[in-house]
């Protein structure tokens, strides 16, 4: 199949291909690593990872086997030369621009119709979800640097990928947790003076931004 009669596959796709790229897999252990290493950078729906291999597999990007185990037979799915092409040239192309998606800051654009309070409950709430995160990958963080984890041969990968979700979640809980003790002073979300805090976000903010600039020139 050349590339222009391949059909068009989604950024799901070619995740799920990348998985299928390192070993076999059943749709259950596709949907469990999925949720295991790629969870934070591609999230997607448990019921669209049961039928994106099927696809794959009518595509000619994957072969399917059927295993017999007691009275139950398991669907295994296999990348195909054709699927290790389509990885390689994705892999080629200019990734799309990153999206953010952070409803507390939504609410923050909004707060001025609200009370402080509302605008603190958000704040830590979301302090408190990426504290969680911490310390819920803390067990898998600690197996990588034990064993290397279930690929260790791809630790130098794993490696970067945590440690920028290690930066990220750090800066939201830090972040979040002290935008919420200045929202906790406040009487009111409306009238309230750029103090020293905010003016320093303000002028951190320009700071790096005159800092990109001149790295980009």
């Amino acid at each position: 199949m050349t590339t222009s009669s391949r059909p068009r596959l989604t950024t799901t796709s070619y995740a799920l291909l990348g998985l299928l790229a390192l070993r076999p897999w059943t749709a259950y252990e596709l949907t469990q690593q999925m949720r295991r290493s790629l969870h934070y950078v591609w999230p997607k729906s448990e019921s669209l990872l049961y039928t994106e291999p099927k696809k794959l597999v009518e595509a000619g990007l994957a072969d399917v086997t059927h295993q017999r185990r007691g009275d139950r037979t398991r669907a295994q799915y296999h990348i195909t030369p054709e699927g290790r092409r389509a990885l390689e040239e994705w892999l080629d192309t200019e990734p799309a621009t990153p999206l953010f998606e952070i409803e507390a800051m939504l609410r923050v654009i909004f707060a001025d119709q609200g009370t402080p309070e509302q605008l603190v409950r958000s704040l830590r709430s979301t302090a408190a979800w990426a504290e969680g995160e911490l310390a819920r990958a803390r067990p898998q963080v600690e197996t990588y640097l034990d064993t290397g984890g279930p690929f260790p041969e791809r630790l130098h990968l794993i490696a970067l990928i945590v440690g920028f979700y290690g930066e990220l979640f750090d800066l939201i809980r830090r972040f979040f947790g002290e935008a919420a003790d200045l929202a906790e002073k406040w009487d009111a979300t409306t009238g309230v003076p750029a103090d020293d805090h905010l003016r320093a976000m303000l002028e951190r903010a320009a700071r790096l931004a005159e800092s990109a600039d001149a790295e980009g020139a």
